[in-house]
């Protein structure tokens, strides 16, 4: 029984002191914690540049095109240490940059201390566009039966592209296309309606009165080109419009 005590004593002590530490590590421990806060990074982050390029282009993008598109940024150099902005980052696109596709967005610090940098993004936005429907000859007049609509990622259109496809009915082709390629502003031209040396019909008109005569072309055009024109009776040289019907228009 006195053995029983006893232990019970010990026990009784040595909690004690488990408690009397324990407090102790406390009250060393919490005035550390309370009172130490991360301090700030003395470096503009990344992340923050990266996110004021991505937010200037989709305002960009959604301004000027009024449709939605996927923004990637690319990664900047690990060692860039660029001092921290105490104003918000300015972006801007860079004169001569495309906006869609891989191109570059500026952002720059207009603070105390002022910095600029490019940030490499990529632009991607889908849209129907014009696509050959199937393998069409150099040289060959379209139709509609040659032409289809496709979506696809204008960022894979640098030389441009053509959304309507009554633009292109009707127009020479410049070069052979494989199925599915899209048409783009060089891909295509009018075709010549007048040659040069050929005779036409010279079509003067002052008011509502029209005067008709024969007349030569001294250079090739299309339809809505401007070409010069002799008129073979008089020799008189004059500046006309080549029509639909292939008469050159000219004023009195």
């Amino acid at each position: 029984m006195a053995q029983s005590i006893q232990q019970h004593k010990i026990n009784q002590t040595l909690s004690k002191l488990a408690l009397m530490i324990m407090a102790s590590f406390i009250s060393f421990t919490l005035p550390t914690s309370a009172h130490s806060t991360p301090k700030a990074s003395p470096y503009q982050t990344h992340t923050s540049i990266h996110q004021a390029a991505i937010d200037y282009m989709q305002t960009h993008i959604q301004n000027r095109y009024a449709q939605a598109a996927t923004i990637t940024s690319g990664k900047l150099d690990a060692r860039l240490r660029l001092k921290a902005c105490d104003k918000p980052l300015h972006a801007f696109l860079p004169k001569g940059s495309r906006d869609i596709g891989q191109t570059t967005v500026g952002v720059r610090c207009t603070g105390s201390k002022a910095w600029s940098l490019h940030v490499p993004i990529r632009v991607s936005m889908y849209k129907n566009i014009a696509v050959s429907a199937k393998l069409l000859n150099r040289g060959q007049l379209l139709q509609k039966s040659d032409i289809k609509l496709k979506n696809v990622d204008l960022a894979t259109l640098p030389q441009g592209y053509i959304d309507d496809l009554n633009d292109l009915i009707g127009q020479k082709l410049k070069r052979r296309l494989s199925p599915g390629t899209a048409f783009t502003p060089n891909s295509v031209e009018k075709p010549e309606r007048v040659k040069r040396g050929q005779r036409v019909t010279i079509l003067a008109r002052s008011g509502s009165m029209e005067v008709r005569m024969t007349g030569k072309a001294l250079a090739g055009g299309a339809i809505g080109d401007r070409i010069r024109v002799v008129n073979i009776k008089s020799k008189k040289k004059r500046e006309g419009i080549i029509t639909q019907s292939g008469e050159v228009k000219v004023d009195l």
